[in-house]
């Protein structure tokens, strides 16, 4: 126990360390049950000399998930760890009443101490959810055949053997059947994946059972034109949330993403829906079904498109603006960021003073020290690796650059940290990331990290 102490010790310790030296910072928590504990992290996001960090302040065990009792432990691990309240620009949380309602929650409460901190939702709850809720407008449960499915074969040896059998009569490899938990972000889909792969012999298998002995809802399931239909829209509609989520999920992702992120995942489910984008298989499905049966499905299916993208809008809306005024530092080619774009953003700094003649002489400055360094040999961007690999190290450099983020300028070839234009839609996730991981880039804060090193720039850091 001693031994495992001293490790995070000293990094909490380093953490602290840094945090002394910044003007802002954000906190995120979040609980979960060991045993009968109930313990909450408390992690901190800042903006250090090589960019966004992020570590754990304390773990804190709590026996009541009150708002008041969440507010109070919160406040004594900042107190004890020296850290002004005042700094504190955003709290992160899950999107559950407790943390985030409108009156008696915590970020209520920190509202009152701190006017203008920024409410920092869970964008992956939220996508994970607008899923959830949609799912109740198909017309076949696929959540609950997937569970049941499941179910039946990991509770009898004898059963998993049967399917065994099957699949070595007709040579297919051996599968699992996937687990798929409501809780858990992005085990929709690989279920529904990984049960088409092995969809005809699975399909086989329950319908060659007795009918006391195959669950009636799964009987509909392998039996109903609606069942398959909705699986298929399903595998063409998912890898879209799904593909946002990851992207919301990288270590390096921060506010100044979030913009890009859901604004282009909805202009994704908007136009599906305005075309009716249901995927080539459900089209060929479609063509065989009565008349009355296509319009219902597509009703369903469009219903749940609306859902997906106005669950998200309920929550992305509030924010918006302010998501879409900060995007402008996730810009790698500082010669499209304009004065505007950062005038823009200086009217969200809360509880700081900004002159804004002196920050346009601050960024007047960065833009001018940008074009000179672009200039030199080897370009910008080898000259942000070696300044961030001097500071960081070669092995932990490694660990902090990016394979999808956006090579810089004239040096090399502009790729947006987010632009999804030379991918194929329909690739499966894992070849997308292998991909993305050749390109040689590097992260718009470690960008914005080098060209503030050293230079007095305070408006602009605020």
């Amino acid at each position: 126990s001693i031994l495992l102490s001293i490790p995070s010790l000293s990094l909490t310790d380093y953490i602290i360390n840094e945090l002394k030296s910044v003007s802002s910072f954000s906190i995120c928590y979040d609980a979960s049950n060991k045993g009968n504990a109930k313990m909450v992290p408390i992690v901190v996001q800042f903006f250090s000399k090589t960019g966004v960090k992020h570590g754990i302040l304390e773990f804190i065990e709590q026996m009541h998930e009150s708002a008041d009792a969440l507010i109070t432990n919160i406040k004594y691990v900042l107190e004890a760890n020296e850290l002004k309240l005042n700094q504190l620009v955003s709290l992160g949380s899950d999107n559950t009443n407790v943390n985030v309602g409108c009156h008696h929650s915590v970020f209520a409460l920190f509202e009152k101490l701190i006017p203008g901190v920024i409410k920092g939702s869970c964008y992956c709850h939220v996508l994970h959810n607008s899923v959830k809720h949609a799912n109740e407008h198909l017309l076949f449960d696929i959540e609950t055949a997937l569970l049941k499915i499941y179910s039946h074969f990991c509770r009898s040896s004898v059963r998993s053997q049967e399917l065994i059998k099957y699949l070595e009569f007709v040579d297919k490899e051996q599968q699992v059947i996937l687990k798929h938990i409501k809780l858990r972000w992005l085990s929709l889909l690989s279920s529904i994946e990984r049960l088409i792969s092995v969809h005809p012999i699975v399909k086989s298998y329950f319908l060659n059972l007795h009918s006391d002995e195959c669950p009636a809802l799964l009987l509909e399931f392998f039996t109903s034109h609606n069942s398959e239909c909705t699986l298929f829209f399903l595998t063409n509609i998912l890898p879209e949330v799904q593909n946002a989520n990851l992207l919301l999920q990288r270590e390096y992702t921060t506010g100044v993403n979030i913009h890009d992120i859901i604004t282009n995942l909805l202009r994704k489910l908007k136009n599906r829906l305005q075309n009716e984008i249901f995927g080539c298989k459900v089209a060929q499905l479609l063509e065989d079904y009565p008349i009355k049966q296509v319009d219902d499905l597509k009703k369903s299916f469009k219903v749940f498109i609306r859902s997906v993208i106005d669950y998200i809008e309920k929550y992305y809306n509030n924010y918006k603006s302010f998501f879409q005024s900060i995007s402008v530092f996730a810009e790698v080619d500082i010669e499209k960021i304009d004065w505007r774009s950062i005038q823009q953003c200086s009217t969200f700094v809360a509880n700081q003073t900004i002159d804004l003649d002196d920050l346009c002489n601050d960024f007047s400055h960065i833009k001018s020290k940008y074009f000179d360094l672009k200039q030199r040999s080897g370009g910008i961007t080898t000259q942000v690796q070696s300044f961030i690999v001097s500071n960081l190290g070669q092995s932990k450099y490694n660990g902090a650059s990016v394979g999808d983020g956006a090579k810089l300028c004239s040096d090399c070839d502009l790729q947006g940290d987010l632009d999804d234009s030379d991918t194929n839609d329909d690739e499966p996730d894992a070849k997308v990331y292998k991909h993305k991981k050749t390109n040689k880039s590097i992260r718009p804060d470690h960008l914005w990290a080098f060209l503030l090193d050293n230079e007095h720039v305070p408006n602009l850091r605020n």
